[in-house]
C-alpha cells in the first residue's frame, strides 16, 4: 500500500474526499498536523544534492 499526501483546495475538499473514499482510499484525519510538523522541521537554505540524500538514507539503513 502506498501513502500519499496531497493538497486539496478548500472549495473542492469535500468532493475530492468523497471521490477518493469511493475508490477505497483511506483518509487519515491527522495528516494535516503531521505535515505541518514535518514542514516545520525543514530548514530554509540550500537543498541537498542527490548524493547527499543517498548517503543519508544509507546511513539510516545501516543503523537499523
Amino acid at each position: 500500500m502506498e501513502r500519499l499526501m496531497i493538497q486539496i483546495p478548500e472549495k473542492k475538499s469535500k468532493l475530492v474526499k468523497s471521490l477518493l473514499k469511493e475508490l477505497g482510499v483511506v483518509i487519515e484525519p491527522h495528516v494535516s498536523a503531521l505535515s505541518k510538523r514535518l514542514n516545520s522541521m525543514v530548514s530554509d537554505g540550500p537543498l541537498p544534492s542527490m548524493d547527499e540524500i543517498v548517503e543519508e538514507v544509507r546511513a539510516v539503513r545501516a543503523k537499523s
